[in-house]
Parts: C-alpha cells; sequence; structure tokens
C-alpha cells in the first residue's frame, strides 16, 4: 500500500496530482473487495471478512483524508502565491505608469513653450504653465474649460481654426495633421501656434489634439529691428549717392576752370564719398567684430593722450552747434595695453553720439580717471538721457531710442554695439547710467596694464561688456 509519503505529489502539477490520488483511492478499494471476496471464500466465514474489509476500507478512508487535506493546503497555497504574483505585477505596473506620468509633467511644466492638450469637444485637459500666459486670466484653471473661451481673443480665433482644421483631416489618410500658424499677436507678446492630432500609432486611439504655443516675441522684434536697421542704412548710404550723383552730373555740364562753382563741387563730391567710405567700413567692421574675425594690435599707450586726440577732431563739429566740450584728466591714471585705433574707435563712437544728443548750446563732459580695478572713461551730456529700461538694451546690435527723444538722425544703429565688442576683446567693461548733467553717462572701465582682465570675451551684456 502506497502511503502519502510516497505519492510524488510534490513534482506534479497540481491537476494531475488530484487525479492520481482518485486513481489510487479506486485501486484501493477495488483490493479491498477484493481481500473480502477472498477471505469469504477460503474461510467460508462471512462475518470475519466483512470486518477485516471493513477495517481495511476505514483505513484506506483516513488515509485518503489526510491525503486530499494535504492536496487542499497545497492547491490553497498555490492559489495564494498566484495571486500575490498577481498582486506584485499589477503594484510594478501602477508603479512604472505613475513614475512615466511624473516624468512627463515634469517635462510639460519646464517647457519653454506652452503646451496644451484638449479632447474631441474643445476642452482642455491639460495645460502646462507657459500656456497660461496666454489665457485672459492667468490664475484661473483652464482645466475642463473650452478651450476658445479661455484665450485671449486674437489667439482664440487662430486656435478654433486650427483646432477644426485639425478634426477635420484627422480621418484622412495623413498619418499626423499639423496646421501651423505664425505672429499671433497676445497681449503684449507674440506667439506662433501649432496644432497636431494625438492618436495611439499603436492602437489607434485618439488622445484629442495637442497645440503648441511658442513665444517668438524676440524674433520678431529682431526682424523689426533689423528692417529697421536696412532702413537706415539705405537712408545713410542713399543721401551721400545722391549728392555725389547730382553733383558728378552737374559737373558734366561744366568746363573746369571757368566756373567758381567747379571746387565747391568737387569738394562736395569728396566729403560725401568719404562719409559714404566710413560707413560701409564701420558695417563690415562690425560684422567682423561680430563673427571674432577682427584683428588687434595692442600696445602698451597711454589713454588720455588717445581721449585728447579724438576730442580735438571733434570739436569743429561740436562748435557748430554751440556745444561745449569739458576735458577733465587725471594725470595719474594707468597706462593701457590696448589697441591704439581701437580705443579711439570707442571714444570717437561714444562722444559722438553725446554729440548727437546734445541739445544746441549744450555741454558734453569727457572724464579720464584712475580706478583701483583700472583705467575709466567716462562721458556724460545734457541731453534727454536714456530711460532706465533701456541701459541695456542701447548696446545691442541695431538698437535705437525712440524717436521722441531727439529729433537728430538715428544712424545706423551699431556703434555702442561696435563698442561693445571691443571693449569685451579688452576685457573690460562697459555701461549706460543717468548723469549728474541731466542727459546720459557711458562708462568705459579698462582694466591697466600688466592687471588681469576684468571680463572674459563675449561674456555678459549690458555693463557686463559681453558681445
Amino acid at each position: 500500500m502506497e502511503s502519502a509519503a510516497d505519492t510524488p505529489h510534490d513534482s506534479q502539477p497540481l491537476p494531475r496530482m488530484v487525479v492520481n490520488q482518485a486513481r489510487q483511492i479506486g485501486r484501493n478499494v477495488c483490493f479491498a473487495l477484493g481481500a473480502f471476496v477472498l477471505i469469504g471464500v477460503v474461510d467460508g466465514s462471512w462475518a470475519l471478512g466483512l470486518l477485516l474489509a471493513s477495517v481495511l476500507v476505514l483505513l484506506m478512508f483516513f488515509e485518503r483524508w489526510a491525503l486530499l487535506s494535504e492536496v487542499s493546503v497545497t492547491f490553497h497555497a498555490a492559489c495564494t502565491s498566484a495571486q500575490t504574483e498577481g498582486q506584485r505585477d499589477a503594484i510594478a505596473q501602477v508603479m512604472s505608469l505613475e513614475l512615466a506620468y511624473e516624468r512627463s509633467r515634469s517635462v510639460l511644466e519646464a517647457l519653454g513653450e506652452g503646451v496644451m492638450v484638449v479632447d474631441e469637444g474643445g476642452e482642455i485637459v491639460l495645460a502646462n504653465p507657459m500656456a497660461r500666459a496666454a489665457l485672459t486670466t492667468a490664475a484661473v484653471e483652464p482645466t475642463g474649460r473650452v478651450l476658445w473661451e479661455v484665450l485671449a481673443p486674437q489667439l482664440a480665433v487662430r486656435a478654433r481654426e486650427a483646432f477644426e482644421a485639425v478634426r477635420q483631416q484627422a480621418g484622412h489618410d495623413q498619418e499626423l495633421p499639423v496646421i501651423r500658424y505664425s505672429g499671433i499677436p497676445c497681449f503684449d507678446r507674440v506667439f506662433d501656434l501649432t496644432a497636431v492630432q494625438a492618436t495611439s500609432r499603436r492602437t489607434g486611439q485618439d488622445f484629442g489634439t495637442v497645440l503648441l504655443l511658442v513665444d517668438s516675441t524676440r524674433t520678431h522684434e529682431l526682424q523689426r529691428i533689423k528692417d529697421q536697421f536696412l532702413s537706415n542704412v539705405s537712408h545713410e548710404l542713399r543721401t551721400p549717392l545722391t549728392n555725389i550723383c547730382a553733383y558728378s552730373e552737374i559737373l558734366t555740364q561744366m568746363i573746369p576752370g571757368e566756373s567758381v562753382e567747379w571746387p565747391e563741387f568737387v569738394r562736395v563730391i569728396n566729403e560725401e564719398g568719404v562719409k559714404l567710405s566710413e560707413l560701409v567700413d564701420a558695417m563690415f567692421d562690425f560684422l567682423q567684430l561680430e563673427s571674432g574675425e577682427a584683428t588687434f594690435n595692442n600696445e602698451s599707450l597711454d589713454g588720455i593722450e588717445v581721449v585728447r586726440e579724438v576730442v580735438a577732431t571733434r570739436q569743429t563739429e561740436a562748435s557748430k552747434r554751440d556745444i561745449t566740450i569739458d576735458v577733465d584728466t587725471d594725470e595719474q591714471a594707468p597706462s593701457l595695453f590696448a589697441d591704439r585705433m581701437r580705443l579711439m574707435q570707442i571714444v570717437r563712437n561714444l562722444l559722438d553720439n553725446a554729440i548727437k544728443f546734445t541739445p544746441d548750446a549744450g555741454r558734453v563732459s569727457v572724464i579720464v580717471c584712475q580706478r583701483e580695478d583700472g583705467w575709466e572713461l567716462r562721458i556724460e551730456d545734457t541731453g534727454p538721457g536714456v530711460p532706465e529700461h533701456d541701459r541695456d538694451a542701447v548696446f545691442e546690435k541695431f538698437h535705437q531710442l525712440p524717436d521722441q527723444l531727439t529729433d537728430k538722425p538715428q544712424g545706423t544703429g551699431i556703434g555702442l554695439a561696435t563698442s561693445r565688442a571691443i571693449v569685451a576683446r579688452f576685457g573690460g567693461l562697459i555701461w549706460c547710467e543717468g548723469s549728474k548733467m541731466g542727459g546720459a553717462s557711458f562708462v568705459v572701465l579698462l582694466p591697466s596694464e600688466g592687471q588681469p582682465q576684468l571680463a572674459s570675451f563675449g561674456a555678459g551684456t549690458g555693463a557686463g561688456g559681453g558681445f
């Protein structure tokens, strides 16, 4: 008779083990009946055979009961183990989904572009912080509200058009319908809008429409500034070219030496040609400085001498408008290790700027002094000054002050940007501040000869002197 310990249920799958135990019970019952018949035949005692068979059946019953109890416990343990394993897998999947969601949410919140997701009815499902800058009221929670009801008016019109266009194209063969609009004004900003259908490529499920808002205010402002720059350059080029063409045409109709106007016309042509050449040279020089290709021939020099030389060349122009140029120098100012022509270019640009913005009979002050950390040049004027919010921007390329500040010609708008680039190459600083004289004060701070640079080339903007 097999015992429970002999039954190989540990190594068999549970269903097969139960079937084997049922078969074993059947065999034991048959054996008991056979024994009962055999005893009855041999001894002729049916009572004894019946007793022996009953004892045998009872023993088999207890054995099978214990075996079935063990099978039940094993089956329950297997079910519990499978359930626990399934719970662990489910928990792991949930944690994985939560981690993926948090990662996606963190990325969306950190984006510099506005992202909004709307469902098929146009209601906002998700909006990151940057997208809320385009809402009529940034403090209002947009989730659950209709897209074009919470956006600023002009942007709302385009957003609805883009949403409807994307939804109409969603059923076509096109994989990813995309609609784009650019240059949409919104309050004091300009946005570019892109709308795209979000559909799962694996299951085909429609997740709604994603709208991307890119703040292109700076790009449009730069484009406006460049357009203004080209307009100014065209004007600056047109004036001398017109004079040259006009006077040269007149000269073709005159006989040399027979007209008293001949020398005057020749002088005008020469002066206009020089202006035109200086303008073109200034533009190419600026481009070289911007690209880092400009060469510098640094040497030991006296900065005060350079300043006085430049001021002397501008006295005639200033006197035409009765502008006084005062020069105050500190003879203890240290020497510089710099390019002489580039230093003259800085002084000339700042001085010309001061004279241009100073009204007639005004005053310009040029001060050179020693500072603990280097050599300082300060040029002040009695003009209208520079608003505080524009004092960094005036050093940007193509930037010009508003027309209402002065009725003087605006020029090309690269003089201060050029000066900043040169100062940066010298390792110095340049900035603008208010003047005690009532106008603007432009300050240049350069390291004295043998001293380390105050700022690395290309680092910073505005007062940082970078480019």
